[in-house]
């Protein structure tokens, strides 16, 4: 069997002069080095910028890829979304077995300033069987975050978005929503049903984490729950669904964590609905940790007009209330608004 290349639009003129180029460079270059061995090798990406106009509030705004917060009145240029070069690569192994690799840097486009940590959005290995399912090794989202991601209009982007702060009511692993050193397993559909468990071990400091989520898709209908779970004082689960009436998709999610050892409560209203070549996102989102007087509540709402298939315009606002006090400042809501422009590739 012959091995195909693919590759996307991508051309690499010369090994750049950072250390960050230098990687990319060399990675493209060991892809096209090994493709005979490979029965399918993509290169893949976003690059996404916009403008982001916040007010004063000292509300922390959870939004525009985790970029915003209680920092005062401004008006910036940045991504709307997480800007990504990544690599996937598949060789059939025969008799339904396939081996295959994922991994993915991060970078933000309005500087060109790479991650820290180069592949830390994604990087694993996987065996997968038609029949049996996938087992993968590395870095990889936590399995809640799966249903999370899906019933969140915005898929955790822009200033709109309830993001992990509502839909893992604050749940973090390894500083945010991905786990290292994990080994996972997810089954094959069972006629729309399937079951994702993972372990992250605990190396260094963090205790072991375990996570499970099971997800429905039949049809309009999706039904999802999910947890995540590192001890006694930092875990998560949730459970919602939705329905894709073709005119309108109602959302609804239902979170509850322990962060730090502190109760959190999440409930998540949402819709997304095709309105001419775009789509209409809303939403309303209440985190209730415990105590009086400290309830977060953000209201979303944005359209995405699509240029192409993987062009697309968009422009939203979100704007968070939370109650209490800091010290002695009365807190205030929290507004922004963004215009962007978004390609995939």
């Amino acid at each position: 069997m012959h091995a195909i290349w693919r590759v996307k639009q991508v051309h690499i003129s010369h090994l750049g002069d950072t250390h960050e180029e230098s990687l990319v460079a060399l990675a493209a270059l060991a892809c096209a080095a090994t493709a005979s061995a490979q029965s399918s090798v993509t290169i893949y990406g976003r690059l996404d910028v916009g403008v982001t106009r916040q007010n004063d509030g000292t509300t922390s705004l959870n939004g525009s890829n985790g970029q915003t917060g209680a920092a005062g009145k401004r008006w910036d240029v940045r991504q709307g979304s997480g800007n990504r070069l990544g690599f996937r690569g598949t060789e059939d192994l025969g008799g339904g077995l396939s081996a295959g690799f994922h991994f993915e840097h991060r970078f933000t486009a309005d500087n060109g300033a790479a991650d820290a940590t180069f592949w830390a959005a994604r990087s694993y290995l996987q065996l997968q069987s038609k029949t049996l399912g996938r087992v993968y090794l590395g870095r990889e989202y936590i399995p809640a975050f799966f249903p999370a991601l899906r019933l969140d209009p915005w898929g955790f982007d822009t200033v709109g978005t309830p993001g992990p702060k509502h839909q893992l009511a604050n749940y973090t692993i390894d500083g945010g929503i991905r786990s290292n050193n994990t080994v996972g397993y997810q089954t094959p559909s069972f006629a729309g049903l399937t079951v994702q468990a993972a372990i992250a071990a605990g190396e260094g400091t963090r205790p072991r984490g375990t996570g499970v989520n099971v997800e429905y898709l039949r049809g309009g209908l999706y039904l999802a729950a999910a947890m995540d779970r590192q001890s006694d004082a930092q875990k998560v689960a949730l459970v919602g669904g939705s329905y894709d009436f073709g005119f309108v998709k109602p959302m609804l999610t239902y979170q509850r964590s322990k962060v730090a050892g502190v109760d959190h409560r999440n409930l998540s209203a949402a819709l997304t609905a095709p309105i001419g070549a775009g789509v209409l996102k809303a939403g309303w989102f209440r985190l209730d940790p415990t105590g009086a007087d400290n309830n977060t509540t953000k209201v979303g709402l944005g359209y995405e007009y699509f240029l192409s298939k993987r062009t697309s315009i968009y422009a939203d606002v979100g704007s968070a209330d939370q109650e209490g006090r800091t010290g002695l400042i009365e807190r205030t809501r929290t507004t922004a608004v963004d215009l962007g422009l978004k390609h995939n590739f």
